[in-house]
């Protein structure tokens, strides 16, 4: 699924704070790493990281929204 950027605040209020942290870096330019925090949240701050990374991607590329 891809983020159009007036979605964004939209989606990321659906998801998890853990979620919200590791996109926001990856926006930021904030290089990845690990919390010093428990597994489950470290999963979800790096979905949130990759998911923006995969995200920014591809509207950088302009692949066609279906």
């Amino acid at each position: 699924m891809i983020v159009l950027p007036e979605n964004r605040k939209a989606y990321l209020k659906s998801k998890p704070m853990a979620y919200q942290s590791g996109w926001l870096a990856c926006e930021s330019g904030v290089v990845h790493k690990k919390l010093n925090a428990p597994e489950s949240v470290n999963e979800l701050y790096t979905q949130g990281y990759s998911d923006c990374f995969a995200n920014t991607e591809c509207l950088t590329n302009g692949e066609k929204i279906a």
